[in-house]
């Protein structure tokens, strides 16, 4: 697993150093439903106010570990990115005073990120398992949105 730097991105007050790294840890070791569940919810407040629905700019480095986990064909661990996706592609919007990065929109970057992992989710939607399931929402996401749409259009 390649390090990343994320230092150049903000994110929330409340991480501390090791808080985005243990976050993906869970994700990349999700091994049933609860820890696949557990992992979504450590790695969403990793990237910020999971009952608020926000996300800080750290999103954007963390994409490189996304991809990975996507690409590992670890069921689990893919289910836990799927569903954390759903989340930030879907209602979860840009922290406040957090919605570019280096003249860069966090929100059409992460939509593009998500579009383009496409292929894999289609791959992964067949079957009719929990995995499946949520590659088909994420299909149904990708579907109903175009780059650069924010869901509140599509609500």
């Amino acid at each position: 697993m390649t390090p990343l730097n994320i230092a150049p991105f903000p994110q929330p007050d409340s991480n501390d150093s090791g808080s985005v790294e243990r976050a993906l840890v869970a994700l990349r070791n999700a091994h049933d439903e609860q820890t696949a569940v557990d992992a979504c919810d450590a790695f969403l407040w990793a990237m910020g106010n999971n009952h608020a629905g926000t996300y800080y700019p750290v999103v954007l480095g963390v994409l490189p570990a996304l991809e990975q986990i996507l690409a590992s064909r670890h069921a689990w661990g893919q289910r836990a990115v799927m569903e954390a996706l759903i989340d930030l592609g879907g209602t979860f919007i840009p922290e406040p005073g957090h919605e570019t990065h280096l003249g860069v929109s966090v929100r059409e970057e992460l939509t593009r990120f998500i579009h383009a992992q496409r292929h894999r989710f289609a791959e992964l939607a067949t079957g009719d398992d929990a995995q499946a399931t949520s590659a088909a929402d994420l299909l149904e996401l990708i579907d109903d949105q175009t780059p650069g749409d924010s869901p509140s259009q599509h609500a």
